[in-house]
């Protein structure tokens, strides 16, 4: 059994349909962190017609995930990947600024790495 910590901290802010959503993942993601997550994000949008959803992620400590939890991301961005408007990605490193890049070419929302989170809120504000 490891002791070292794991998971994602969840925000988030509603205004009409439109959503802020913060959270910092740490350590090795898990298929339970995302069993935790989903449900919160499902919720803030049942009943809300075309949600625009804005997310800065923190991932500064993320290590990874698990290959049952990686397919719980896809399978979220698959269910609300056209919601999503513009996601700042905060963390240090060049790998992670690539897998952001990465991303941005295969989704339909606008993704863009950030070693300053102050500068990240600024961008998802513009």
């Amino acid at each position: 059994m490891s002791d070292k910590t794991h998971g994602i901290s969840v925000g988030i802010e509603r205004f009409d349909n439109k959503f802020h959503l913060s959270f910092t993942a740490r350590g090795k993601l898990t298929h339970q962190d995302y069993q935790y997550m989903v449900p919160m994000i499902e919720s803030a949008l049942a009943g809300v017609e075309h949600p625009e959803i804005n997310v800065i992620a923190d991932v500064t400590e993320l290590d990874g995930w698990e290959l049952r939890a990686a397919w719980d991301d896809l399978k979220l961005g698959l269910a609300h990947g056209r919601e999503f408007k513009k996601i700042a990605v905060v963390g240090s490193g060049n790998f992670q600024e690539w897998m952001t890049k990465i991303a941005a070419w295969f989704t339909p929302y606008d993704a863009k790495f950030f070693e300053d989170k102050e500068q990240a809120y600024k961008w998802l504000k513009d």
